[in-house]
Order: structure tokens, then C-alpha cells, then sequence
């Protein structure tokens, strides 16, 4: 009878349990259902029509810029047909058909939230509601009040209605929202007369819009709606395969937003992308009328406007040359100056990845020094001379230079090619790599043209994604990285081995003041867990570049030291160059300075000065143009600054042989036995591959970033046995 009893009980409350749980989501819709009312277009518009301003550090106006379209609106009869087609192709199919919702797509986000995912499923009518709330709370909530405030628009205005209002308050990119707005943004038409291929870019760009002047990403969106309105049969197969893609006019706010010069345009750009990547959506900021302080020293960015303008200019007869620049606060992580090029390109040259040559080698040391502290160091003796066979692989020092027996600061002061190869042979290429990365070389580089590549290894050209294979010419660099990346591997370093995040933006506000964003990345430890052992690292490797500026004749005025450090990479089998740099700081400030063609792989010739050889119309290397901007730049930037030295305690020195501590410095001797007449290989290295097995001219060369091509092709990862003079 007990037993009766209990299995009564639990089905009772089994059976309230069910009830509940049935009858909860119908009493929430209903309820939630009559509290909730339909957003007025009008005032959606309305709500829109508000400036977003971006300050320099010093507080001063950089840029202002306002929504254009907010009271323009288009009636159902003005929009065309295949407009509202390629609109419900990109986000809702069933858009004329559904109540607001669709339950498969809700069914799939609770279970993306539910197992930690996210994603969307929103309806054109839930997205109109998002975008009418201004809600940008990620939860299932307000998906949840999406969804019943959609319904209910179903049940009180018509599908046109409904479409009509989305695609007049809907944001496109180009600071345009709606449909009216956007048809002059991009192509100077009026909305009536849109193509069928313009309507289907449009609707595309609704899905990123801060994307909406990438090329890659412009393509990749007109491709996917015209492939969906074939598949929902909205055009023809004749159409779809004579459709060619309506390349928009030129965006009339980055040609000089708001009064700002062409050359900072790409600061504004990399402003908005990086508050992208951080969830802040453009359109969002816009609605909340955002003001954004930026990072940039107006009196740096003007010091770096006018040393690569001054460099730049005895180059005029090679008018497709360019140089990117990029400057940073170590110990902050912002931006101080910023040169992405002169305007004349759609991409930012200084997020264009290219090989950095012998700039690359200072990882390589990091690495042997948190691998094998107590067998590599300053000191470490290694074998210099030319044409020696390392993993199979032949490789030459610049101009035949054979140094016989030099130790490691020597040989990164002269950029030896055959001592850094020895080196990423003993501590294996994954060790390098890995060094790279920590110091903040990302793991995936996103090409200002849209693609996205995983760094430091072979990767597919079609897709970007990595093999998990790094060549041992990572050693003398094979691989490519962007100029930002640049400044901000070497910031790491600067900053006593600590990784603080570079950026541009140190905090949003709403038009209010109230906060919307603030940067707030502590610093972290890149190569060690132990403190004094990760400064030690970024202090040894800066001690072993402190020569550099000396040797290439870049010093700073005052007697200021600096570590630095130069590379080249070679254009094909031509003898000349395609790409120069120079990277090097001082306490106060990094700087990374990329020189090279901007459209296309070519090569380099300088007109400024040549030390060695002719005068006019010489091979570039890095220091020499690249070279005269950086130095240029620092010196004006660091006039009237306190002359700091750089930190240099706790060195990993090693011992030469005679077992004199040839620097002077006091550090710690940290190194055994410090000579190197052999190596051992290690990992997956593996020897370069095709033609350049042979001897070459001794600046490596591998395949080159082609700023214009809009897939991978051109990351090809050729061989890296060249001279090289860094």
C-alpha cells in the first residue's frame, strides 16, 4: 500500500510538473504578447540619426561622421522587386510565409546557447526588432522578446509593410541606413533603378556592414545571395551565369572623411574594425551616438606623415613604392602614429602581410634563450661562414660575406644568415614559431583585403588554413606578417617581455558619457611563467640589437640607444628586392617601417641616399629607405624626451672562448659551454623546397603577399636559401 501510495504522489506531481511546463511558455507569450509594442519605423529612423565622433589621445577632434539616410524613406511601390528578393535570399527565405519566427531556427539557437555556442535564426521581422530596440544583450531572452514582438507585427501590419520598414532602417555599410541611403552609398543610383546584381551586393552587406568596403568580403557576399535567389528560383539560370559583380563607386567617405586626410582614412578604418572585433557593431554606434578616444598622438602621426613623406619623395619616379609605419607605446599597447599608406589604395598597407627578411630573427633568439638558456646566449660562438649546408639545405650569408667564428650579438648586428638557420635548427622550428606567437604574432593574420591565412606554417592557398609544417626558414623569415604585427612582436620585447595587446581605442562612451567600451587587457608574460626568467629573454634579445643601428648607420640623435633590427626579401630569381624593413624602439616608443611596391609583387629602388654603391636608382634594402623613415620619425617624435636607456639586466650571455664577457655588462652568466661547430635538427623541419635549392643572392625569397589577389595564392611558401644583408 505504500508503494501505491508514493507512485500516486510522484505521478501527481509528475503530472502538475508537465502542466507547468506547457502551460509556462504559453502564459510568458501571452503575457509578454500584450506588453510588448510594435516599433514605429519613423522613430526607428529617427533613432538613427545621430554623429559618431573619434578623438586623438590629447582629447582634440579627430573625425565626425553621420548616419545619411536616417529620414529618407522608400515606399513599397519605389523599392524594386528583386531588391525585396535578394533581401529576404540573404536573411529569410520564408520571410512571405512565416509568422514572424521560424521554429527550426529557434529550436537550433536555444541548442547553440544551451551547449555553449552562438548563433542567430533571426527572422527579417526579429531582426527589424533587434535593430528597433537597440537591445544588444546576447541572451535567450531577448531572442524570446524578439521573437513575440515579431508575431505580433504579423498580426498587425502586412509582409510589404513589415519589409518596407526593415529595408528603410536596416544599416549597409558606409554610414548608409536604409535602402534608399544605401543605393547612393554605393552605386549613385536611385533606389528605383538597382540591378538585380547591385540588389543582391546590397543585401549582402547587411550581415557585416562595418565590412562593407572589403573587397573579399564584398565578393563573398554577392556570390552566396545570388547563389540563394537561384536556389529559391527568383532568377534564372541565364541570369545567374550572365550576372557579373557590380563593382560599387568609390566610398566618398574614405576618400576624406569628414575633413580627415586621405593618409588617416586608414585609421578611421582600423579604428571601427577593431571595436568590430570586439563586438561593438558600427551600426550600434552610430544609434548611440558614440564618441571614441583613440590612442593616436596628433603630433606623432604628424612627425610619421612627414618622414615618410620627406623619404618618400626622392622616389617619385617609382610612383607605385609605398611605405606602411607603425608606432607603439610598449608598455600601453596604443597607437601612437599610424601610416597605412598615402590614400591612393582601398587596403591598408600597414595590415598587408609581406616577408620581414632578417627582421624576423629576433624570435629566433627568444626562442633559443627560453629553450636552451644555458647553451645559447649573447656570447654563443657560432660558425658564420657562407654556403654552408644546414638540414639539406644550402645557405649564404649577403655578398658571399664569410664571418669563420662569431657570437650571436655579432652575428645579429650583421645579420648572418647561416648562424640564425644554425640556431632554428637547434631549437626546432615549432619553438620558433611558438616564440613568435607569444611575443604577439597572431595565429591567424586577416589580410587588409579580406583573407585570412593561419601564420608561420604552409598553408592551402585556396582556404588559408595552415598544415601545422613550418620550414626551418622561418629562421631568416620565410613567412609573412603585417606591419602592425611587427610592432607588435617587438613591443613585447621593448616591454621587458610583457604582451599588452596593441590598439586603438582606449575607451567609447555613448553620447551621454555613459561607458559602451574600455580597453582594459592586463599584461601578460610572453616566453616564461618565471618573471626574471621572461625579462631576461626580451632583454637579452633587445642587448643583442642595440649595435644594429650603428652598423647600418640609423642612430638617434643624443646618443639615444635603440635595439633594431633590418630585413629584406628578394623579388624571384631577379637579384633585386621586393620588400625592405626596419623595426626597432627605444623605452618611449616602437616603430616598425614596411617599404615596397603597393600593388604587386616588384621590384624596389631607391633615390634618398645609398651608403654602398650608386646613388640613384639602387636595390633597396632595409637600411636604407625603410631605414632613413624610421629613423626620421623617432628622432623628431623623441625630440624634447628624456634620453632613457634601454633595459638590459639579467642577460643570458654565454661565455666566448677566451671567457671574456665582451659587452661588459653585468648580468647574469648563464651559459655551459658556449660554441657551436655542429647542430642537430629537430622536429618537423624540413628542407625548402623547389628551385632555390641553388645558390642565390643571398636575401631570401619566398612567394610575396600580392595586395590585389583575392585569394591565397599568393602565399607560397618557396625556398628561403637566400643571401640576405638585413
Amino acid at each position: 500500500m505504500r508503494k501505491k501510495v508514493f507512485w500516486r504522489r510522484t505521478r501527481r506531481v509528475l503530472y502538475v510538473l508537465a502542466g507547468v511546463g506547457l502551460l509556462a511558455p504559453v502564459v510568458a507569450f501571452v503575457v509578454t504578447y500584450q506588453s510588448v509594442s510594435v516599433p514605429d519605423p519613423s522613430l526607428v529612423a529617427a533613432s538613427h540619426d545621430q554623429e559618431v565622433t573619434l578623438y586623438y589621445a590629447d582629447g582634440s577632434v579627430m573625425y565626425k561622421k553621420s548616419a545619411s539616410g536616417s529620414q529618407e524613406m522608400a515606399t513599397w511601390e519605389q523599392i524594386p522587386d528583386i531588391m525585396k528578393k535578394a533581401q529576404m535570399a540573404a536573411e529569410d527565405a520564408t520571410f512571405m510565409t512565416n509568422n514572424g519566427f521560424d521554429v527550426n531556427a529557434i529550436v537550433r539557437t536555444v541548442w547553440n546557447r544551451l551547449s555553449g555556442g552562438t548563433g542567430g535564426g533571426s527572422t527579417i521581422g526579429q531582426q527589424y526588432v533587434k535593430n528597433a530596440v537597440d537591445d544588444r544583450e546576447d541572451t535567450l531572452k531577448r531572442k524570446f522578446v524578439e521573437m513575440v514582438t515579431s508575431y505580433k507585427m504579423t498580426r498587425t501590419y502586412s509582409k510589404a509593410d513589415i519589409l518596407t520598414a526593415y529595408l528603410n532602417t536596416v544599416y549597409f555599410g558606409r554610414g548608409a541606413y536604409g535602402i534608399k541611403a544605401a543605393a547612393q552609398a554605393f552605386f549613385g543610383e536611385d533606389v528605383s533603378k538597382l540591378t538585380t546584381e547591385q540588389a543582391a551586393l546590397l543585401a549582402g552587406m547587411v550581415q557585416a556592414p562595418a565590412s562593407a568596403n572589403n573587397s573579399a568580403y564584398q565578393h563573398r557576399r554577392y556570390d552566396y545571395v545570388m547563389g540563394r535567389l537561384l536556389a529559391n528560383n527568383w532568377i534564372t539560370r541565364a541570369e545567374y551565369d550572365s550576372a557579373q559583380f557590380p563593382a560599387p563607386v568609390a566610398d566618398s567617405d574614405t576618400s576624406a572623411p569628414g575633413g580627415l586626410s586621405k593618409v588617416r582614412k586608414y585609421i578611421v578604418d582600423a579604428v571601427f574594425e577593431e571595436l568590430a572585433q570586439d563586438g561593438q557593431k558600427e551600426e550600434d554606434l552610430y544609434s548611440s551616438g558614440a564618441k571614441i578616444y583613440t590612442t593616436i598622438n596628433p603630433a606623432a602621426q604628424e612627425d610619421a606623415e612627414q618622414a615618410v613623406t620627406k623619404i618618400m619623395a626622392a622616389n617619385a619616379q617609382y610612383p607605385d613604392e609605398a611605405s606602411a609605419l607603425v608606432s607603439v607605446d610598449p608598455r600601453s599597447g596604443g597607437v601612437l602614429a599610424y601610416y597605412g599608406g598615402d590614400g591612393s589604395t582601398s587596403y591598408d598597407l600597414a595590415q598587408t602581410p609581406q616577408q620581414p627578411g632578417s627582421s624576423f630573427k629576433p624570435y629566433v633568439l627568444a626562442a633559443a634563450l627560453r629553450k636552451s638558456p644555458d647553451t645559447i646566449g649573447l656570447n654563443t660562438m657560432y660558425d658564420g661562414s657562407d654556403n654552408q649546408t644546414i638540414a639539406g639545405q644550402v645557405v649564404h650569408n649577403s655578398e658571399g660575406e664569410s664571418a669563420g667564428r662569431i657570437s650571436v650579438k655579432d652575428a645579429m648586428t650583421e645579420s648572418i644568415n647561416t648562424v640564425f638557420y644554425q640556431m632554428g635548427a637547434q631549437v626546432g622550428v615549432n619553438s620558433v614559431r611558438q616564440a613568435a606567437w607569444d611575443a604577439g604574432i597572431p595565429k591567424q593574420i586577416t589580410s587588409s583585403i579580406g583573407s585570412t591565412f593561419d601564420s608561420l606554417q604552409n598553408v592551402d592557398p585556396k582556404t588559408g588554413q595552415g598544415s601545422g609544417v613550418t620550414e626551418l626558414g622561418i629562421s631568416i623569415g620565410q613567412y609573412q606578417v603585417r606591419p602592425i604585427d611587427q610592432a607588435q612582436g617587438y613591443a613585447t620585447l621593448a616591454n621587458d617581455g610583457m604582451y599588452v595587446p596593441v590598439h586603438f581605442v582606449g575607451r567609447v562612451t555613448d553620447s551621454s558619457g555613459g561607458r559602451i567600451y574600455q580597453f582594459n587587457s592586463a599584461p601578460a608574460q610572453a616566453f616564461s611563467s618565471d618573471a626574471s626568467e621572461n625579462a631576461a629573454i626580451a632583454h637579452t634579445v633587445s642587448a643583442a640589437m642595440t649595435d644594429v643601428a650603428e652598423h647600418s648607420d640609423l642612430s638617434l640623435g643624443g646618443n639615444r640607444p635603440s635595439a633594431v633590427k633590418t630585413g629584406t626579401a628578394q623579388f624571384g630569381d631577379t637579384g633585386h628586392n621586393s620588400e625592405a624593413w626596419t623595426v626597432g624602439y627605444t623605452p618611449q616608443a616602437v616603430t616598425a617601417v614596411w617599404f615596397g611596391n603597393k600593388k604587386q609583387p616588384a621590384p624596389i629602388f631607391g633615390n634618398y641616399h645609398n651608403g654602398k654603391g650608386k646613388e640613384r636608382g639602387y636595390d633597396v634594402y632595409g637600411r636604407e629607405e625603410p631605414g632613413y623613415i624610421w629613423q626620421e620619425f623617432m628622432n623628431a617624435y623623441l625630440t624634447g624626451k628624456p634620453v632613457k636607456q634601454l633595459s638590459l639586466t639579467g642577460l643570458i650571455r654565454g661565455t666566448s672562448n677566451d671567457g671574456d664577457d665582451s659587452d661588459g655588462d653585468d648580468g647574469d652568466n648563464r651559459n655551459g659551454d658556449s660554441t657551436f661547430p655542429d647542430f642537430t635538427t629537430t622536429e618537423s623541419q624540413q628542407p625548402p623546397r623547389g628551385r632555390d635549392r641553388n645558390p642565390g643572392t643571398g636575401v631570401p625569397t619566398f612567394g610575396t603577399t600580392f595586395p590585389t589577389c583575392f585569394d591565397l595564392s599568393c602565399l607560397t611558401t618557396s625556398s628561403p636559401g637566400r643571401r640576405h644583408r638585413g
